[in-house]
């Protein structure tokens, strides 16, 4: 068996097409079909099926690229071994929600990365849902979802079906971060039913839960009068996001707790918010049975430290 020919079949579950995996490895289409067919020869499967939407993997092809996956990796081990000489490569796929403590800590880990060494690091922000997707199938060696504790059991059976295992990094009450010019910023005690009827609310507008449609949309408008305009801009950025912050000042958005240096650098403060059910997780995920690597570990370890100095602030 070729493992090379893991690299194609991972490169074409990437692209989703047979015709810019071949450009992506520098290889005529009719061969990388031909490797392809081999492979599933040999394995006795069939690893893909063309569809509408493109190239996608079967059931059986799913089992397979996970640990093709796996061991490509186990070989860019190897060959790290094989050559001591050689710089070490730090290689690290994370994909998390949009998260400010988050960021923080991701910016301060690659700060501390040895200069002399060679890396490569994918940083991906996206809800929940494609997280998982992301580590489960797209080569990630961990990920972090963020929920509302009301729809846990969704999630938990949602990552044992994906067989990722799961370890709490936070718990926490939703607040309300706005310009330092908004009209209720000096405010204590904020209610989102108040504050939601009369301002312009920031959202992320790709929030899903497993099995259950529109589930956070239903969480939200329970929460808000009836009868009251909607007032929502949806955005999937969070560089965006804080630029709209500081441009709309009567805009607010829900997050987790900021980190004081990053509101003090973008002019925002930060706000209880109280409504019905305002109590969330983030939950790290990663495939049952891997081992966080000392760079991973490095990484949780600055979460962590970064999550302390914005969960123990104090807030108003």
């Amino acid at each position: 068996m070729n493992t090379l020919h893991f690299k194609y079949a991972v490169e074409i579950e990437k692209t989703r097409s047979i015709t810019q995996a071949a450009e992506n490895l520098y290889m005529a289409q009719p061969n990388l079909s031909k490797a392809i067919k081999e492979l599933e020869n040999t394995l006795g499967i069939t690893i893909f099926r063309r569809t509408s939407k493109g190239v996608i993997p079967t059931d059986q092809g799913i089992k397979f690229l996970g640990y093709a996956r796996q061991i490509l990796m186990q070989i860019d081990n190897m060959e790290a071994i094989h050559s001591p000489d050689k710089p070490k490569n730090s290689k690290l796929r994370i994909s998390v929600p949009r998260a400010g403590y988050i960021s923080k800590a991701f910016s301060e880990y690659i700060a501390a990365v040895e200069s002399d060494d060679d890396m490569e690091v994918y940083f991906c922000e996206t809800n929940s849902l494609r997280t998982a997707e992301n580590v489960r199938e797209n080569g990630y060696d961990f990920g972090i979802i963020r929920y509302n504790t009301a729809h846990e059991k969704y999630y938990m059976d949602f990552l044992a079906e994906k067989n990722l295992s799961s370890k709490l990094l936070w718990e926490y009450e939703m607040l309300a971060v706005m310009s330092a010019e908004h009209p209720v910023a000096e405010a204590d005690n904020l209610q989102y039913a108040e504050i939601s009827a009369q301002y312009i609310e920031l959202c992320q507008g790709d929030d899903a839960v497993p099995y259950i449609s529109a589930a956070m949309e239903k969480l939200f408008a329970a929460n808000r009068p009836a009868d009251i305009p909607v007032k929502k801009v949806y955005m999937f950025d969070r560089g965006s996001a804080l630029d709209f912050l500081l441009t709309v000042p009567q805009a607010f958005m829900l997050d987790s707790p900021v980190p004081a240096s990053l509101c003090g650098k973008y002019g925002l403060v930060q706000r209880k918010c109280s409504f019905p059910d305002n109590n969330f997780k983030d939950v790290l995920i990663y495939a049952s049975g891997h081992k966080l690597s000392d760079n991973e570990l490095k990484l949780v370890n600055k979460l962590y430290e970064v999550r302390n100095e914005a969960a123990f602030a104090e807030y108003r």
